[in-house]
């Protein structure tokens, strides 16, 4: 099978990018809404119909969501972007400590959210994060800045915990072997079909769903003018990140969001559980107004192993908004 592209029409091009005060360039996707087509764009659905912004995790890209994210577009109007460092983002030279800095990741996040609120014209506008992008909104939420989302619905932000924490051991060991495995990871692919056969069934790849998984192939590689692929996330990229979040202060902060939070967490009680899920339940005690989910046998990449049950957990939050606007 070797040779076999994956790539075919149905990818929707970024409906618009926008551009950071440093130069990074961040394309924004438009998934449709109910009644709306494939582009969807601003006209997606009824006027009033609500809105989702949709931020991914580190070293995926937000087409890696691509059929899950269709799924919640026959209920709501779905927006999505990459973040710098991913898929079709741009971003400017300099250290990877400055670039990609947990703040430089709200502040994208802000101007992101400000242009999709100009287009649905002020229907209710919700923030759904998994991982990196779920991390992001709480930095912003922190700040107590504009955007106001009307609902965070957070799968998994990856918050360190403090030395004091039961689940600070696990979390040290479990990120110093993920900075190392990313900065080792392979960037250039002869063709998509030897990367999809290396990611399946390995690791946490291996509960994804088929049309995920391919999804996911397609989004993070990109084609090379002279053949075969390489990985729009730089493997250094992806480690300096793992690394920023850390090193970041976000814990201690947590009581400063003034927020609706919907946390939604993997099973802690897995073998083979991931140290945020066990942060979780911590993490939700520390946010005044929040929730807490538990996707019984799913781990961190559970929108993967779980899509339908997690997409109930995106669109849960926003009924009274379907009410509202029927």
């Amino acid at each position: 099978m070797g040779g076999k592209v994956l790539l075919d029409n149905s990818t929707p091009p970024p409906l618009f990018s926008v551009t950071a005060a440093d130069g990074a360039s961040l394309p924004v996707y438009a998934l449709g809404g109910p009644g709306g087509g494939p582009g969807g764009g601003p006209g997606g659905g009824p006027g009033a119909a609500p809105g989702i912004l949709f931020a991914h995790a580190n070293g995926l890209a937000a087409l890696s969501y691509g059929p899950w994210l269709a799924e919640l577009a026959k209920t709501v109007r779905v927006f999505a972007y990459d973040a710098r460092g991913h898929g079709q983002a741009r971003w400017p030279e300099g250290s990877l400590e400055t670039v990609f800095h947990v703040e430089r990741f709200a502040d994208d996040l802000a101007l992101v959210a400000e242009r999709v609120a100009e287009m649905i014209r002020g229907a209710p506008l919700a923030f759904v994060g998994h991982s990196l992008g779920a991390a992001a909104s709480l930095q912003l939420a922190i700040r107590q800045e504009r955007p106001r989302f009307a609902e965070h619905i957070l799968f998994e932000p990856p918050i360190f915990p403090p030395p004091d924490s039961p689940t600070y051991e696990q979390a040290i060991t479990q990120q110093q072997e993920l900075v190392a495995r990313s900065a080792r990871r392979r960037a250039a692919w002869p063709d998509q079909q030897s990367f999809l056969q290396l990611l399946e069934g390995r690791g946490v790849f291996a509960g994804f769903r088929r049309d995920l998984l391919e999804a996911h192939v397609r989004a993070t590689l990109r084609p090379e003018g002279a053949g075969g692929f390489t990985l729009r996330c730089p493997p250094a990229i992806e480690s300096a990140i793992f690394r920023a979040h850390r090193a970041a202060n976000t814990w201690a902060m947590l009581g400063r969001v003034r927020e609706r939070v919907h946390l939604v967490s993997g099973d802690p009680t897995l073998p083979q559980s991931d140290w945020v899920s066990g942060a979780m339940a911590a993490i939700a005690g520390r946010i005044p107004d929040s929730t807490l989910t538990v996707l019984e046998g799913t781990g961190h990449m559970m929108i993967f192993e779980a899509p339908d049950r997690a997409a109930q957990c995106a669109l849960a939050p926003l009924r009274r908004f379907f009410r509202r606007h029927a």
